[in-house]
């Protein structure tokens, strides 16, 4: 039998929630008011000026949206208005029957993929009602024999996910875990990431559907408000940080597709400009990409312990509020086409690779180790750093295996011996952050660290808990370079020139200052860090 419907309030200035809709015994939620996303805040302008015409739009992916009912009625309404200008030229291959037009599926669809969208080259868009997703596509309550449905292609990457819910509100439910651990299992067999808003409302509670799952990616507002906190006791992995990452938008269900069209146009280059390695298109590489190059903004902090042995550590890799900050597509961008660079399995067979880049791996076993080294000749003004892991069942509805991972910075002496910067000893390598991330029940590990002293360094994986099985992971890196940097090697130098040279008198990645000229101005910045 059905509970009886709950209507939500959300915390915002904005129309109330237009309808709920039932599976089972669940109230879900999607709310209505205007979109304002800034290409600016995410790095996008940035991408532009760097790639030109190479910019990627998306063209190499499919889109699925999933939204919860905007009212009653049949057709239900939870389709985007295909008749409008914004949806020209694109193919709708609606999943869960004919959809009536709904105000708040259009606006989202606007953001994540429209002809305005950054990802407007997404010409296929998969379109879900919320029941119909959990009933049909994830198969739940179907018992552990049936998994979830394959993806109807295989370029079908992101799934965006702007609807709260739980089976009995805000309490997570055996049925709630159910269906997290299917979308989960779905996600890490297929190669797919769901971008998943959360609350709105600083004070507002938090929901079991979708945030609290693993693989995915919970997505807040760049402006904080929006439900924050530890995934609570009776959820799977209690004491995980939400959100992990924040756009822009006067709501969530805006900021989780900006965040959506972001990963489209990573996995847009993977299957492109990447597609002769297979690890680029990972999920958890995808992840880790977005999150490393994330902007922390003024006032970002994981609360690392400030002296002592243990100066520089925390067991909280995120900030409270933002998790890894603002989503910066050009950043996410330049760390996945830096290339992979494989970990060694000593500091002292660690080969030095780019300072910027990632690599996907798999740790065997129990306290299994990998090293990666990078050498800075200057200061640099952050060092971002992620390691992304799935948790993994075999089956879609068992309680999934997740390793416990750990990320420390070390920097190699005058000796040729990598040490620890944890402790009072590394003050004098860095500014503030932490260079020790240890959370027992993440699975995400976070190292930033501000004002880094030129020197050899080593990040270090090492890997704890109990479990035998494998772990796959993925590990992504960003070293902020001075602004003159041009070609990002740690120096600026001849070579920096020459790509200034080159684009005189044009927009591009010799206009340091972003004034939309490559000109003397911006020689005269270069010229002044020279060396």
């Amino acid at each position: 039998m059905h509970k009886r419907l709950r209507r939500l309030r959300c915390q915002f200035a904005c129309s109330k929630v237009r309808q709920v809709a039932v599976l089972g015994t669940a109230a879900v939620a999607s709310t209505l008011c205007s979109a304002s996303v800034l290409a600016d805040d995410i790095g996008y302008e940035e991408l532009v000026a760097r790639l030109g015409a190479a910019v990627p739009i998306g063209a190499g992916v499919r889109a699925a949206q999933c939204e919860a009912p905007e009212a009653s009625g049949t057709p239900v309404p939870y389709g985007p208005n295909q008749t409008l200008p914004e949806f020209s030229g694109k193919t709708f291959s609606a999943q869960s029957g004919t959809p009536a037009v709904s105000s708040h599926a259009t606006v989202v669809a606007g953001v994540y993929y429209g002809n305005n969208s950054i990802a407007r080259g997404v010409g296929t868009i998969y379109l879900y009602e919320v029941n119909s997703f959990i009933s049909s596509h994830l198969r739940y309550g179907q018992g552990s024999s049936v998994a979830p449905v394959t993806p109807p292609s295989s370029l079908m990457k992101v799934y965006n996910h702007s609807w709260i819910g739980g089976l009995s509100g805000t309490t997570p439910t055996a049925g709630d875990l159910e269906i997290l651990r299917r979308a989960d299992f779905q996600m890490n067999r297929d190669d797919t990431l769901y971008c998943v808003g959360m609350n709105n409302g600083a004070t507002s509670q938090t929901y079991p559907l979708m945030a609290m799952g693993y693989n995915g990616l919970a997505v807040g507002r760049m402006d904080g408000e929006h439900s924050r906190g530890d995934v609570p006791v009776g959820a799977d992995g209690p004491g995980r940080m939400m959100p992990q990452i924040v756009a822009p938008g006067n709501a969530t269900s805006w900021a989780a597709p900006v965040v959506g069209a972001a990963a489209v146009l990573l996995y847009d280059t993977a299957l492109s400009t990447l597609a002769s390695n297979p690890n680029a298109d990972e999920t958890t590489v995808i992840k880790a990409c977005l999150l490393a190059g994330a902007t922390h903004r003024a006032g970002w902090t994981n609360n690392p312990v400030a002296s002592g042995t243990q100066r520089g550590s925390t067991v909280k890799p995120l900030d409270p509020v933002s998790g890894a900050d603002l989503v910066n597509i050009d950043r996410s961008h330049q760390i996945l086409t830096g290339g992979e660079f494989a970990g060694a399995t000593s500091a002292a067979a660690a080969v030095a690779g780019s300072i910027i880049g990632w690599d996907f791996e798999n740790l065997p076993a129990v306290n299994a180790t990998r090293f990666w080294r990078f050498t800075i000749s200057q200061s640099a003004p952050e060092l971002s750093v992620i390691a992304a892991w799935n948790r993994v069942a075999t089956n879609s509805t068992a309680v999934p295996l997740v390793a416990d991972l750990s990320l420390a910075l070390l920097r190699i002496g005058t000796d040729g011996i990598a040490v620890p910067l944890e402790g009072e000893a590394g003050t004098a390598f860095y500014g503030s952050g932490n260079v020790a991330s240890r959370s027992a029940v993440d699975n995400i590990e976070h190292l930033y660290v501000r004002d880094l002293a030129p020197g050899d360094y080593i990040i270090q994986m090492t890997r704890g808990g109990s479990s035998t099985a494998g772990t796959p992971f993925a590990l992504a890196w960003y070293v902020s370079p001075r602004a003159a940097d041009l070609n990002q090697d740690g120096a600026v130098g001849g070579l920096d020139l020459t790509i200034l040279l080159g684009g005189w008198g044009l927009p591009g990645l010799g206009d340091i200052n972003r004034d939309g000229t490559t000109n003397g101005e911006d020689l005269t910045v270069l010229l002044s860090g020279w060396g």
